[in-house]
């Protein structure tokens, strides 16, 4: 408990939105109407925030390479309490590699503001 008081979080846009499920996904975004749909550009399934960790084979790379690192010290897949808790510095560096304007860039459309 002491070192989880102790640890400094940087927060980016990337982690809290994936902790949190709140923005930069393409399910999140077509809740809004953001985004014409949810369906990852992976063609798999909807782009949740646990599609992308576990699933989505745009991050096959940056995945092995987490998985590699957290094998050394738990199993594979573990869930997200503890990539945070027990594997921050590996999870954090995942999470900032997904390049998220990127590959869903295609499928965003701009909110339109009309005037009344």
């Amino acid at each position: 408990m002491a070192e989880r008081i102790k640890m400094k979080i940087n927060l980016t846009q990337n982690l809290t939105a994936i902790v949190t499920g709140h923005g930069k996904t393409k399910a999140y975004l077509h809740r809004f109407k953001i985004a014409e749909n949810a369906t990852c550009p992976c063609g798999k399934m909807h782009q949740t925030t646990d599609h992308l960790i576990f699933e989505c084979e745009l991050l096959t790379k940056e995945r092995n390479r987490l998985k590699s690192s957290i094998s050394q010290t738990n199993r594979w897949p573990t869930n997200k309490k503890a990539l945070i808790g027990k594997h921050y510095k590996d999870f954090t560096k995942f999470i900032n590699e997904i390049p998220f304007e990127e590959i869903n860039a295609e499928e965003t459309t701009a909110i339109e503001f009309q005037s009344l």
